[in-house]
């Protein structure tokens, strides 16, 4: 399944005269900001057996630790993702991101990289499945109807305080501390990722849902609101434009990434279509991606087969048991 090609400064897109197809074309950019000299900020687009995967990574470390280890990341998903047959969304992502742990926790025994990690928050597509995997503070964020709902939990000192009800939200992000994180790829050879599933319904209409992943870069000085309603307003190439310039303007203190990625439909947090199955009338269900998810005329089959066996052992039992009985009472 060809969708995107990936690249580290823009992505290619075909071009067309119809705005509506300009609006569901994906885009991303990553941007160095005002005041670094290094990006160390990563993203990809990467295919694989398993799905299309989309990720955004924010690497640490200083000097060169940082990039290395955004990068170091970015093949490992892609080596792991690319190296088995298709899996299971969850158990895919979950594969790859340790892996991406593993070569990092190897790569800092060597002193000069030894403080170097990163984040990284990917959603990977399959079907009519989306999997969304975070550590760090990257985030990922649903936007439907102008509004923008942050999807993943930052692993941060702050969001604890939060969590413990000793900070109010509105302050984290103002707090001397809100950056230190609690959690990163490469940190320690045990790693915790939290991952969900979502599910994509068919669009009502014209209905329209974006994903967008971005590093801390953005959403430290563009607000939520502000997010959904460019990501609304305006196709994913021009809000990822506007996005990055306007927290260039409010001082670009750190890097920028941001990725769109427009949803023909709406997801939620359950299957479209419950699988239901029937002893008596068996038959094949389609999910609304039509895919088939029973056995359909060849599970009836096995269905009928397994009562007749069934049927057969009990009249075989019920004969033991009243040849049994017969001799007990001296009848035969």
């Amino acid at each position: 399944m060809a969708l995107f090609e990936r690249g580290r400064e823009g992505l290619e897109h075909s071009q067309s005269n119809s705005q509506r197809e300009e609006v569901l074309m994906p885009a991303a950019v990553t941007d160095a900001g005002c005041e670094r000299t290094l990006n160390e900020d990563r993203y990809a687009v990467i295919e694989s057996p398993s799905g299309v995967l989309w990720l955004v990574c924010d690497g640490m470390g200083g000097e060169m630790g940082g990039e290395l280890a955004a990068q170091l990341a970015l093949d490992a998903i892609k080596r792991d993702l690319e190296s088995y047959p298709a899996r299971p969304c969850a158990q895919a992502l979950r594969s790859a991101l340790l892996e991406a742990n593993r070569v990092i926790v190897l790569r800092r025994q060597n002193p000069a990289f030894q403080h170097m990690g990163t984040t990284i928050v990917a959603a990977m597509f399959s079907g009519n499945e989306l999997c969304i995997a975070s550590v760090g503070d990257s985030r990922a964020y649903l936007v439907s109807n102008g509004e923008a709902v942050q999807l993943t939990v930052d692993h941060t000192y702050v969001q604890q305080l939060v969590d413990n009800g000793e900070l109010h939200p509105d302050e984290a992000l103002s707090h001397p501390q809100a950056h230190v994180l609690t959690r990163c790829i490469g940190a320690e050879p045990a790693l915790k990722i939290d991952i969900n599933t979502y599910y994509i319904w068919p669009p009502e209409g014209q209905e329209t849902t974006f994903l967008l992943l971005c590093s801390d870069g953005l959403y430290s000085l563009v607000s939520q609101k502000e997010i959904g309603e460019a990501v609304s307003t305006l196709s994913p190439q021009k809000a990822c434009a506007h996005l990055v310039e306007l927290a260039k303007q409010r001082g670009g203190f750190d890097n920028i990434t941001i990725a769109i990625i427009p949803i023909k439909g709406s997801v939620r947090t359950y299957p479209p279509q419950e699988l239901k199955t029937s002893l008596t009338n068996s038959q094949e269900l389609i999910n609304s991606w039509g895919i088939e998810t029973a056995q359909g005329e060849e599970g009836d089959s096995l269905l009928r087969d397994a009562a007749i066996g069934v049927l057969v052992s009990l009249v075989a039992v019920l004969g033991v048991i009243l040849v049994v009985f017969l001799k007990l009472s001296g009848k035969i």
